[in-house]
């Protein structure tokens, strides 16, 4: 990993000898649960980077994976500091962990099935230090780099996020700014500001995985902070490392139990409650409407209530912090009233329940056009 890294001086200076710019150190900290297999491409695209290798350290959560990552570490990345646990704790709580220990001020937290363009740490430092955003997200393409999987972050009133512009060719980068403001960064690929991912509660790890990074980027604008995107920075999204360990309904019953709790905790207090009942209301749709989807649906609402207490106390703690009210918010959820399953049925009933439910009236008088 060290050689590519080692080229690049972490001082640069002018033709003058004065100098112009410091490389700030950044811990860059992964989370693996299946082992070397994925981490040999990721530590070896990150020692690819035009970053100096004096100011990295590489911190690695082996989560209990198959074939132990320390020892095979020691062998091929000796500087990378690994910490193992026998079982899977998910990704929030491990990711937590990795900021804890960082020894930096910057913390770069990415996938293991991730590998990098070179200039992808250089241009979310770059960013970070024009804006002082506490969380700067990458882009992110599919392994052959031709297609959008993440260039920002939508919402939707169910608490489904959705990645925007995903599936279009990469040459839709090309109409973007090369900063923007996002509800949420991706989990998989950003920059964290370490004092303010800690001081914000950092990734929920009752969420175990799924949506901590949409309920992190929501709690840090509701806190004041800044969430931003850039498409100067760019990584390569390997596979779905997650979902082959979980399976598709370990998948869809997380997703479903932390749309709703999230909703819970980051909504104003006062228009939580509706939400949630119209969000609970459409995932009994869903049930219907999508059968393999009804077993996910049904224990992500079982997993959700066994949470709630919890739930509703971070979301009273955030009302006392709160900086930005849901009215300042609702420009980053891009698309609230998204449809969550292409059926004309579902999309007739999901109207009707936001009329029920007093949600479309709240928006409407909310944004002005009532």
């Amino acid at each position: 990993m060290a050689r590519g890294l080692a080229r690049v001086s972490h001082t640069e200076f002018d033709r003058g000898g004065v100098v112009t710019r410091v490389w700030p150190k950044v811990s860059i900290g992964v989370v693996t649960c299946t082992g070397p297999a994925l981490l040999e491409q990721c530590l070896g695209s990150l020692g690819g980077l035009d970053y100096p290798l004096d100011r990295i350290e590489v911190l690695i959560h082996d989560n209990g994976s198959p074939d132990a990552v320390a020892p095979w570490a020691a062998r091929r990345h000796p500087a990378a500091d690994v910490w193992t646990v026998e079982a899977n704790r998910g990704f929030a709580g491990p990711c937590n962990g990795l900021v804890e220990r960082a020894r930096t001020d910057l913390v770069c937290l990415v996938n293991d099935d991730m590998t990098f363009d070179p200039g992808f740490l250089r241009a979310l430092v770059e960013v970070h230090e024009s804006t002082g955003a506490a969380c700067v997200g990458a882009c992110v393409l599919t392994a052959m780099g031709d297609v959008i999987e993440f260039a920002g972050g939508s919402l939707a009133f169910s608490g489904h996020a959705a990645p925007r512009r995903h599936g279009l060719p990469v040459a839709a980068l090309e109409g973007c700014a090369s900063i923007e403001d996002t509800l949420f960064a991706s989990g998989g690929a950003m920059l964290v500001v370490k004092e303010k991912f800690i001081g914000s509660g950092g990734f929920d790890p009752a969420y175990f995985a799924y949506y901590e990074d949409v309920d992190l980027g929501w709690r840090l604008q509701a806190l004041g902070e800044s969430v931003v995107w850039t498409p100067e920075a760019r990584c390569f999204h390997q596979g779905h490392a997650s979902e082959a360990v979980l399976g598709p309904a370990g998948r869809f019953s997380l997703l479903e139990r932390n749309a709703l709790l999230s909703i819970l905790k980051n909504f104003e207090p006062r228009n939580a409650s509706r939400i949630f009942s119209y969000a609970l209301a459409l995932q009994d749709l869903r049930a219907q409407c999508d059968p393999d989807r009804s077993e996910a649906c049904d224990r992500g609402r079982l997993g959700a209530m066994a949470a709630l207490p919890e739930a509703r106390r971070r979301g009273r703690t955030l009302a006392h912090r709160r900086r930005r009210s849901d009215v300042e918010l609702m420009p980053l959820f891009q698309e609230p009233w998204r449809v969550e399953i292409p059926q004309q049925r579902y999309r007739e009933e999901q109207q009707k329940l936001a009329r029920e439910f007093g949600v479309l009236r709240w928006w409407e008088t909310m944004c002005g056009t009532s």
